[in-house]
Order: structure tokens, then C-alpha cells, then sequence
């Protein structure tokens, strides 16, 4: 069951209708959204929130200063199964809440392709940095991967390889194109 801190709930839901959707929340904690404007079938999306973070575990080996990181340990929900999964996390500068909206499936397919799961095997652990308007997984990142991925000498950040790469989910908040 979903629980998001009140605060984060509200900004949710608040941002939900600021951009023309209704919503109900199902006894399962999952967001049932509809668009406003059209008839659509509803969309069911897991929100995810981010685990209070630690800039010396969270954060860059190497000196990199992400505007925003989330770290977040979930079971992706099988029954109901969403069509999305929205994280939500904060802000290091401006305190404002970032939000990463993916369709399920294709986050499935990533998380199993990046092999990234907790030891426990039964939770996922995702790892995200926000850096210059682009959204990053580094999960699996060490302090090579780090300085590989994203450094350069221009200040360059990681183009390749797209898995990686999760700046089209960033604040995307066209729900009903499923």
C-alpha cells in the first residue's frame, strides 16, 4: 500500500488537477487518473517516493554535484499491475518536488536489463540524479562508471548508453497517451 508523506501527497494531487486530471485513489493506495478533457479508460499508477538520502552514500565520488537525487527501494505491484509508476523525490537547491513518470512496462524492461535489484532480490533499488536537466540512473555506477558516464573535460554528461538515460520520463505528465 502506497503512503506518501502528506506534503508530497498534496503537491501530487495538486499537480494532478493543475494539469486537467481527476483521480481517485484505489483501496490498494494506487492513483486511479483520467484526463479531464476525454473519455479514456483510467490509467493505475504506483507513486514511488524517495528514501531520505545521504549525499556521502547517494551522493557523487567524484566531485559531481547533482541538482536533485532520489533514491528509492520498491516492489514494482504486479496485481493491479499499473500502467505507470510516478517517483517522486526533492530538489537539493530549491527543495521542489521532481517527478519521473514512466510507463510501467518500459521500466520493468530497464530495471531487469540494468539488473538492478536490492540483495534481497524481492525490492528493486533505483538510484536517480537530476544534473543539468537531465535525469540519470546511477545505480550501478562506482566511482569509474561515475568518472566514465559523466565527466568530461567540456563539463559533457552521459549520452550512451541510453538505457541509462531517463530524461524523457522527466516531469512527463501526458498520462493518457497509454
Amino acid at each position: 500500500m502506497i503512503k506518501l508523506e502528506t506534503k508530497l501527497k498534496s503537491e501530487l494531487e495538486q499537480k494532478l488537477k493543475n494539469k486537467g486530471y481527476s483521480y481517485s485513489l484505489n483501496p490498494d493506495g494506487y492513483y486511479i487518473i483520467s484526463p479531464l478533457n476525454r473519455i479514456n479508460l483510467p490509467i493505475i499508477a504506483q507513486v514511488v517516493e524517495s528514501i531520505p538520502i545521504n549525499q556521502t552514500v547517494h551522493g557523487s565520488q567524484n566531485g559531481h554535484e547533482p541538482d536533485a537525487i532520489g533514491f528509492f527501494r520498491f516492489k514494482l505491484a504486479i496485481d493491479p499491475q499499473p500502467d505507470m509508476v510516478i517517483f517522486v523525490f526533492q530538489h537539493l537547491r530549491n527543495g521542489s518536488s521532481v517527478y519521473m513518470i514512466i510507463p510501467a512496462e518500459i521500466l520493468r524492461k530497464r530495471l531487469m536489463k540494468n539488473k538492478i535489484m536490492s540483495m534481497s532480490e524481492e525490492y528493486f533499488e533505483l538510484r536517480l540524479w537530476l544534473m543539468d536537466d537531465k535525469l540519470y540512473d546511477t545505480s550501478n555506477f562506482g566511482l569509474e562508471a561515475e568518472w566514465f558516464y559523466l565527466s568530461d573535460r567540456k563539463g559533457g554528461r552521459m549520452i550512451e548508453p541510453p538505457i541509462w538515460n531517463y530524461t524523457s520520463f522527466l516531469n512527463n505528465w501526458i498520462l493518457d497517451s497509454l
